[in-house]
């Protein structure tokens, strides 16, 4: 009898409750969100004016965050911006979080049909782990939850600036007709790009959502195998190595949000002028340097 086997990996989520819809990563989104709501409860039903415990580390986060936000797209827009990306770190911390407490993706029901036997006990060893359907599995690899994430930041980037420029000025960065009778030919450049932003948009629910899906599903098969491998080894190295990745790409996903809902609202204008204004400084600049010459 063999102590444990290689799981069978799997990229989609499996059903835990056979009958419902109800898989193994949408249960780790409730707790995620369960343990949201605790956190947010316990750290701040005391509003202390000197912070402390709980509390201390949410302001902390809250700080750093908002700092972040206002040092990106300053303290008027930071306001509107802020609740999203701060409600994506956060998030998605926690679900990253979720895949190195011991027993996820490690304990869960044999598939006793593929096994080919009756199978007693839900624990992951025996000559059928092999065919384990873990019953928690972390929530960020699944597909459905980073593709969906995916697109709240590409619609709420857009609807930021339709609501910010106006619906003409934001029509206009992706079907520029008006270009055609100004420039003429080369109007037909501004619609090509036009057409280019509308792809990069679209481009992005897929880097978006496969970015996240993809390192940290990655992370689960490989601590899933060095721990069949090299038990120890695999806690000592991989783990905090795992920590590290979970926040790093929390980071990143609210970052890029936060940096395309600044672009997504700053008008093509502003950017014409702000480059008409640099030019015309160094050209001033230029001239004095050459009179005082």
């Amino acid at each position: 009898m063999n102590l444990w086997r290689l799981p069978n990996i799997t990229i989609a989520p499996e059903v835990i409750i056979p009958g419902t819809w109800i898989t193994n990563a949408l249960l780790c989104t409730w707790i995620t969100i369960i343990c949201l709501i605790v956190i947010l409860f316990f750290g701040t039903r005391r509003q202390d004016m000197v912070p402390r415990g709980m509390q201390n580390a949410l302001e902390w986060v809250v700080e750093f965050l908002q700092n972040l936000v206002e040092g990106v797209a300053g303290k008027e827009k930071g306001k509107k911006f802020f609740p999203l990306v701060s409600t994506f770190f956060i998030f998605i911390v926690l679900c990253n979080l979720l895949d190195v407490i011991p027993g996820v993706d490690t304990i869960g029901t044999i598939h006793s049909e593929k096994a080919g036997q009756i199978i007693s006990g839900p624990f992951l060893w025996g000559d059928a782990s092999n065919q384990l359907i873990p019953w928690i599995r972390p929530s960020t690899t699944d597909l459905n939850l980073t593709l969906a994430m995916a697109l709240v930041s590409v619609v709420v980037t857009q609807f930021m600036g339709f609501s910010m420029l106006g619906f003409k000025e934001q029509i206009s960065k992706y079907l520029n007709f008006k270009a055609v009778k100004e420039k003429g030919g080369m109007g037909f450049v501004d619609i090509g790009v036009g057409l280019l932003e509308i792809i990069s948009e679209l481009g992005r629910l897929i880097s978006f959502s496969f970015r996240l899906f993809g390192n940290i599903f990655a992370g689960s098969v490989l601590l899933a195998v060095f721990a069949y491998l090299l038990p120890v080894v695999a806690n000592i190295v991989f783990i905090p190595f795992e920590i590290f990745v979970a926040v790093i790409q929390a980071f990143v996903f609210a970052f890029l949000t936060l940096l395309f809902m600044q672009v997504g609202s700053t008008s093509h204008s502003a950017h014409h002028d702000e480059g008409e204004h640099e030019v015309r400084s160094a050209y001033e600049g230029s001239a004095a340097t050459k009179s005082a010459q």
